[in-house]
Formats: C-alpha cells, structure tokens, sequence
C-alpha cells in the first residue's frame, strides 16, 4: 500500500540498497548462464503486479551479436527491476543501465527470475567503446572506466566522479579488445571444466 501511494504521489522511489560484492573473474565467468555481445535495440517500462500491490520493471530487447558462452534464448529481453512509467520511477541502486544502441558484453544470470538479469548486477555488464583517436575498440566495465587485466573485475566499482578521474587517466591502448576479453572468458570457462563451443 506505501508503494502504491508513492507511486500515485509520482515520487521517486529507491529499492533497498542490495550489497553486492565484486565477483572474481573465474567466478563470473564460470557461473553466468551465458555471455553474449549484444547491442540494446529497445527498452520498455511498465507496471507489473507483485506482491506488494505493483511494481515496475524496464524489458530490455537485444540484438545478439555474438554468443561468446551457453545457449542464450532466440529472441532476448532482459527483465530489470526499476525504471520509469510517466510520472512514477524505481530507482534500484547498482542496477545496470541500458541505452538504446549500447553495444556490450553480458553475463546473463536468471533472466526473469532475479531483479538482476545480469550476474551480480553491474559486475556483470562490459560497455564496448570505440577511442576517438584511434578508432580502436576497447571494453569497458559498468561503471565506464576501461579494463586493462580481467584481474581488475574484482576491484569495486568506483562512483562517477572517480571513475571518470581514472577513465581520463588510461592510456586505452591497453584496455582489452572485445576480442581479448571473450577469449579471457571462453578460457576461464574451461578453468572450470565448463564446454566451450568455438564454433559460434
């Protein structure tokens, strides 16, 4: 009932923070349904029955542009906890953020049974850039800031200001290709004992 007034109210509302601790690599990779590089084609909000009264969740479509691990569904949407129907907003803090037109690679995770669709949320999203010196394309981690060594998925993710401060820093010539880091994936899947397909 709170919800539901608040909703009506049009005020913002922030589910309860989650904490979240940063995955190692292995781990990631290894306990991901599947990893995909995908470009988002749409996103759509809207209201949902849950437990409590309603709740809103955004359905994010993809355009799966290469399967880099599993068997992901033909015609993906992601379901995310959060988002905004006209006046009425669920922020869900550490939540990924997906723009129409982002290129990524995905470590999908209960897809439509978690508030996540992703492995530990954030953690598992790597945003595709292109430098525009360069044109040089490079992966980068949720939070913006390139990534240089797989070792680097277990550090924290740091807010906006101190991301962009380390962003500004790195040469991107050593961040990872997309290339690199699905070959860092496939090879750490296999660590693990897991099958690696290399015909997709």
């Amino acid at each position: 009932v709170f919800l539901l007034v608040l909703l009506a109210l049009g005020w913002p509302l922030r589910a309860p923070a989650t904490v979240i601790a940063p995955p190692d690599f292995d781990a990631l990779a290894a306990g991901s349904d599947y990893v995909i590089r995908a470009r988002v084609t749409e996103t759509t909000a809207e209201l949902v029955p849950s437990a409590t009264g309603r709740k809103i969740v955004t359905r994010v479509k993809v355009d799966v542009l290469e399967v880099i691990a599993g068997e992901p569904p033909a015609d993906l949407v992601l379901v995310c906890l959060g988002g905004r129907v006209g006046d009425e907003e669920l922020i869900v803090d550490g939540a990924p953020v997906f723009n129409v037109g982002d290129e990524s690679i995905l470590f999908v995770k209960g897809n439509g049974r978690a508030f996540s669709p992703l492995f530990a949320m954030t953690y598992g999203q790597y945003l595709i850039r292109t430098d525009a010196d360069t044109k040089r394309r490079y992966v980068a981690r949720g939070n913006d800031v390139p990534l240089e060594s797989v070792d680097e998925v277990a550090q924290p993710l740091l807010d906006a200001p101190a991301a962009a401060a380390v962003k500004a820093s790195r040469n991107l010539a050593q961040a990872l290709s997309p290339d690199e880091f699905a070959l860092e994936i496939k090879t750490a899947r296999r660590r693990q004992g897991i099958h690696v397909d290399d015909t997709k």
